[in-house]
């Protein structure tokens, strides 16, 4: 269509937004496929949203996730994310479930930029995540599952 906006019709417009919502599933779809999905330890009783978070902070050892890239693993688009300040939720309430199983999996906040696990943590993540596995025949990945 080399129509302006202002010139198209009202099934032109329909057509429009209905090929946006399909593209925008499709996105959601292919985001969801390659989003880390490491089967964590129950012993760490993470939510879904709190494994994400976490699984993007392995996925991206040793670098800095910064909380904008957070948000997009976590919700798929921009637009649909709910304020920036959820990550801080989701960072305590990992740091605290992790405390309490005793994981020894430090999260590292990089002021300014964003998060990151430690070196040590990143060891020790795989070393939990294995023994875990190993324990009950699971296969690492889900997808591999």
């Amino acid at each position: 269509m080399n129509a302006h906006a202002h010139n198209l019709t009202r099934s032109q417009v329909v057509a429009l937004l209905e090929e946006r919502d399909t593209l925008r599933e499709q996105i959601r779809q292919l985001e969801e496929a390659l989003r880390p999905t490491i089967i964590l330890p129950r012993a760490w009783r993470l939510t879904r949203r709190e494994s994400d978070f976490l699984n993007v902070l392995r996925a991206a050892a040793p670098n800095v996730v910064h909380r904008e890239r957070m948000l997009i693993a976590l919700y798929g688009t921009w637009d649909d994310a709910p304020e920036q300040k959820i990550t801080d939720v989701y960072l305590c309430k990992v740091r605290r479930k992790l405390m309490e199983a005793q994981a020894r999996i430090e999260i590292e906040t990089v002021w300014g930029r964003g998060w990151r696990l430690s070196p040590e943590s990143v060891v020790r993540f795989d070393e939990a995540v294995a023994d875990y596995r190993d324990s009950f025949g699971l296969a690492l990945d889900r997808r591999a599952a």
